[in-house]
């Protein structure tokens, strides 16, 4: 029932979707080195900080305080971060992307001037389990299911008075069982995630007048633990994207990560992350057949 319902959602959203516009694709680039090794597939598994961006639901099950950190450089082109934390039932994250200097040409191309194109984007999320919601604490599968809500602001710096401003709200589900399946022993758990992204949002509202409407866009994402070493995730989007991911944890302190993705075109990514203590670095390098590659590293601090 669960996943039935969550398909409905998703072609209910595909009806009305577009494709986001270049000025909003700040969110199209994801959050931390390890979903982006895993081709981007993470609503199905949101099971660390990178929930705040992915699926804010999965904030219900996180414990005590972390902090992300991100850096990507795309050689030639730009460079992304952000810099995210997380800690239970919340998690707050501020976003940048920075084409860097732009040539400004006249009618015979010519160059006259430089200017400077950046994004900012603040994100906000929450998280709860239905047991915890005093209306919802007696339905079925309470201690299973999680709902949440993430508020987004996006700033966008270019030449005036063409910089604009907008915000909107991302409705997230997720459903978790960490228990050993009775019929498949070899599942240690699963995950089934949904996220809704622009459920609410006012058009983006530019200096000059011009107005950018947020695409409605969904997500429906399934994950699987299996022996307690690997796990297997698949995201598929109401923009047809399909996204594959996989993790491998021979030992506690090293997980090995690959994926691949389709959007428009298919890209393969490769990983890796390494936990010493309270700290986490995580690589990711993902193949763009037509484009530069991407190269993003990230470290996470736990309390």
């Amino acid at each position: 029932m669960l996943v039935s319902g969550a398909l409905v959602l998703l072609l209910a959203a595909a009806a009305c979707g577009e494709d986001y516009s270049a000025v909003a694709s700040i969110f199209e680039l994801g959050m931390g080195a390890r979903p982006l090794a895993m081709g981007g597939a993470f609503v199905g598994l949101a099971d660390d900080g990178n929930a705040l961006f992915y699926n804010p639901a999965g904030l219900a099950w996180v414990k005590g305080l972390s902090l992300l950190s991100s850096y990507e450089l795309r050689l030639g082109t730009a460079s992304y971060g952000h810099l995210s934390t997380a800690l239970s039932h919340f998690g707050f994250g501020i976003h940048y992307f920075d084409f860097g200097e732009v040539p400004e040409t006249d009618e015979f191309g010519n160059v006259i001037d430089t200017f400077n194109y950046r994004n900012y984007a603040f994100v906000a999320a929450a998280g709860a389990r239905a047991a915890e919601l005093p209306f919802l604490m007696r339905m079925p599968f309470a201690e299973n299911i999680s709902f949440g809500l993430k508020a987004k602001i996006l700033r966008i710096n270019t030449l005036d008075p063409g910089s604009g401003t907008g915000f909107a709200l991302d409705l997230p589900f997720l459903f978790r069982s960490e228990s050993p399946s009775s019929r498949f022993p070899f599942i240690a758990g699963y995950g089934i995630g949904l996220i809704v992204e622009n459920l609410i949002g006012p058009p983006i509202q530019y200096g000059s007048g011009h107005q950018e409407a947020w695409p409605k866009k969904a997500t429906v994402g399934i994950a699987f633990e299996l022996i307690n070493q690997v796990i297997l995730a698949i995201d598929a989007t109401s923009e047809n994207s399909l996204r594959f991911g996989a993790e491998w944890t021979p030992i506690p302190a090293v997980s090995l990560r690959a994926g691949i993705r389709r959007e428009e075109v298919w890209m393969w990514s490769l990983g890796m992350g390494v936990r010493y203590r309270n700290f986490v670095f995580d690589f990711a390098f993902v193949i763009h057949p037509y484009l530069n590659s991407q190269l993003r590293g990230s470290l996470t601090v736990f309390w």
